[in-house]
């Protein structure tokens, strides 16, 4: 079908060392009501107005998806040396994961997901509002030692696909090998669907798969993904 998953890697579109974006800049958009004040913010994901009544249910060659939308999360991009070990044990201590240091792996934890990008580089995932205290606790832990930590939320969101069609659907827009043996739960890849770069996530072999995207290439990729299962 393409390269093999573990050996494809695109030029990844998130920052290496970069300073943070200012606190007061959302980690999504904010939508504001009318007459109302900052206070009065709306949190508000990319997709919210293509899939306000849900998932959206797609049928590639007979098989079912369900394309929906992991949003709001916190996102942060990690550098440092893994063959430190007390990088690696201040990382585990405040994430509670374990740093993967296995190409294009990623650990997940309860509601935690830490990927593997580079030899050198993670993008840590956690739910809405605990992005700001984590960034801080690992400043904290890695005083004094080489790293970065950049939020990074803030310019991403995440695409879901579901269902026994998911792999053929991703495979028409993308160079990567979806079979089992090349690309398997916990899995990670770096690559492009269709124009858009994106970061891929294997859940479950065939059926289960998380897209973290650029926000401003969010529409464009759902939209792409229903065209090309023919909705």
């Amino acid at each position: 079908m393409g390269t093999n998953a573990m050996a494809s890697k695109c030029n990844c579109p998130w920052p290496m060392a970069v300073p943070c974006a200012p606190r007061w800049e959302a980690l999504c958009s904010t939508i504001q009501k009318e007459n109302a004040t900052m206070s009065d913010a709306v949190l508000q994901s990319p997709l919210a107005p293509l899939l306000g009544a849900g998932d959206k249910s797609l049928v590639v060659d007979g098989q079912p998806i369900s394309l929906g939308e992991a949003a709001l999360r916190d996102m942060l991009n990690l550098r440092g040396n893994p063959a430190d070990a007390a990088f690696a044990s201040a990382v585990q201590s405040v994430t509670g994961l374990a740093l993967p240091i296995a190409a294009n792996t990623a650990y997940t934890g309860a509601d935690r997901q830490l990927l593997w990008l580079g030899p050198d580089e993670w993008l840590l995932q956690c739910p809405i509002g605990q992005g700001a205290a984590l960034e801080a606790a690992l400043r904290q832990a890695l005083a004094g030692k080489h790293f970065s930590v950049v939020s990074v939320g803030h310019g991403n969101t995440v695409l879901r696909l579901q269902g026994p069609g998911a792999a053929d659907l991703l495979a028409r827009g993308c160079p990567l090998d979806f079979h089992a043996s090349a690309f398997a739960a916990g899995q990670v890849a770096q690559s492009h669907i269709s124009r858009a770069n994106a970061i891929i996530v294997c859940k479950q072999a065939g059926t289960d798969y998380e897209v973290i995207v650029r926000r401003s290439f969010a529409d464009y990729l759902f939209r792409w993904l229903c065209a090309a299962a023919g909705a």
